[in-house]
């Protein structure tokens, strides 16, 4: 078995171009050998955050302390619950364990396109994971292959059928006034759709050129060397691109590792009582899992404040530049960590309920509470050119 991380050679070629500009991170130098990824995404944040030449977000200690003060214990873990249980709803049958594995897995990697949210309800009446939940059911009911080469095999055409993603645009006349001969434009939602089958290709190719019969055989092997949660998303970053979510920011790397992190966190809420190396003990270790919700959310709440420059565009709902959609999701891990901290201090006059404060339940109590019919009219970032949310 080879280590898909040294793999060479033009592993990008022959993939839809709208994937490669979208790998942003895979530019960036990853953490030093021997690193705990999950602690680099921590200190990496916190660094960044806290420099003196970043000045596109501030943290709020005083939001923070006032957040747990006012902190709805019962909503919390209500919601977190149902974050927690969803991988074990699944309408669906699977023949083995690997073959539900590898479908959780793929659904975590594909957890792309929130750029595309309002373009997506145009179309489909969904958003972006919903779209993506849709499609997984849809290729798994259909018996699709989706082992590493399956996942080659797909074509654009099938992401849209699967995925209810339109690739053209309404029919017009070439010739005004004349139906004769129709054509029609490339849909707004096509680079979604190139993305998507970007990121299905890169990775059966790199599973099956590592030795790997499946992303859920990739990672059956890497917990059996090592069942920690940072370990698999060491593994899972440094092999895969579309995973990859890092930037690097006036000379400053910055480590995000979304995707990566959510696929160690729902294997082990999944499969952890019933196999112990998926009981990952470092599970708290985790950072919040930042997308396009999330920093919405806890600028919400008062706990980050961006810039006047960068809070019109996300009022407005204007794209953000990458240093911009950084600065908040890097902003939302540092703010997240006084949260969590003050709430576990003696300071704090909260009381310790059934399920952990920590930034991987907080994150998932915040995305949910942002599907609250109150709070879904909140401006949430946009960002289409990212295979990282």
């Amino acid at each position: 078995m080879s280590i898909i991380s040294e793999i060479s050679g033009d592993g990008d070629s022959q993939l839809p171009l709208a994937w490669t500009t979208a790998c942003t991170g895979n530019g960036v130098s990853l953490p030093p050998a021997k690193s705990n990824y999950l602690y680099s995404v921590r200190e990496s944040t916190a660094k960044f955050i806290g420099s003196a030449r970043q000045t596109a977000v501030a943290i709020s200690p005083d939001g923070a302390k006032n957040y747990v003060d006012h902190f709805d214990m019962k909503k919390f873990e209500k919601y977190v619950k149902h974050i927690n249980s969803w991988t074990h709803q699944f309408p669906l049958v699977f023949d083995s364990m690997a073959l539900e594995l590898n479908l959780i897995a793929l659904l975590d990697l594909l957890q792309l396109g929130s750029g595309f949210r309002k373009e997506l309800h145009a179309a489909a009446g969904r958003g972006a994971s919903d779209t993506i939940r849709f499609g997984c059911i849809s290729l798994h009911i259909s018996q699709t292959a989706l082992d590493a080469k399956g996942l080659q095999a797909l074509t654009l055409g099938d992401v849209s059928q699967h995925f209810g993603i339109p690739l053209f645009g309404e029919e017009r006349p070439m010739v005004e006034g004349s139906s004769a001969v129709m054509v029609s434009q490339a849909s707004l939602l096509r680079p979604l759709a190139e993305i998507i089958l970007g990121c299905l290709h890169d990775t059966g190719k790199r599973l099956e050129q590592g030795g790997f019969a499946s992303l859920a055989d990739f990672i059956i092997k890497m917990c059996s060397e090592l069942p920690t949660a940072a370990h698999l998303v060491e593994k899972l970053v440094s092999a895969f691109p579309s995973l990859r979510d890092a930037a690097e920011i006036d000379g400053q790397q910055v480590y995000l590792f979304k995707k990566a992190q959510l696929i160690a966190y729902d294997v082990c809420q999944r499969f952890g009582k019933s196999d112990p190396k998926f009981a990952f003990p470092d599970i708290g270790d985790m950072t919040l899992f930042v997308d396009n919700v999330v920093p919405a959310m806890m600028q919400h709440h008062g706990l980050i404040v961006p810039s006047d420059a960068i809070a019109a565009k996300i009022k407005a709902g204007q794209e953000l530049t990458l240093a911009e959609t950084t600065a908040m999701r890097a902003a939302s891990i540092a703010a997240a960590q006084l949260v969590v901290d003050y709430a576990n201090s003696a300071e704090s006059a909260l009381k310790p309920g059934d399920i952990a404060i920590n930034q991987a339940t907080l994150g998932n109590y915040w995305w949910h509470e942002g599907k609250d019919p109150e709070l879904r009219v909140l401006q949430r970032l946009v960002c289409k050119n990212t295979v990282y949310f």
